[in-house]
């Protein structure tokens, strides 16, 4: 799946444009966006889909690249044990 930057959105006027790799932008449509996603960005970077619209080609299912592809945090756990040596004095 493609990624971008997002070059220019405007919600009141519904759509905006996608900066891609090859320095051409992708227009997007407010109804391209993916599902949950109500706005993109200026900068943000999206993975999205391409297909051709009235006017050329143009970004579908377009989201966040972050929520498109979430890293998974990986934690070892450590088990420690503590030996402590406990003199208690008798007075």
């Amino acid at each position: 799946m493609p990624q971008g930057k997002v070059k220019w959105f405007s919600s009141e006027k519904a759509f905006g444009f996608i900066e891609q790799d090859n320095d051409n932008d992708i227009f997007v449509h407010v109804t391209g966006l993916a599902d949950g996603v109500t706005a993109i960005d200026k900068d943000m970077l999206v993975e999205y889909e391409v297909e051709q619209g009235r006017k050329g080609p143009q970004a579908v299912n377009v989201k966040p690249a972050s929520a498109a592809a979430p890293t998974a945090e990986v934690v070892e756990e450590v088990e420690v044990e503590v030996e402590v040596d406990e003199e208690v004095e008798a007075d």
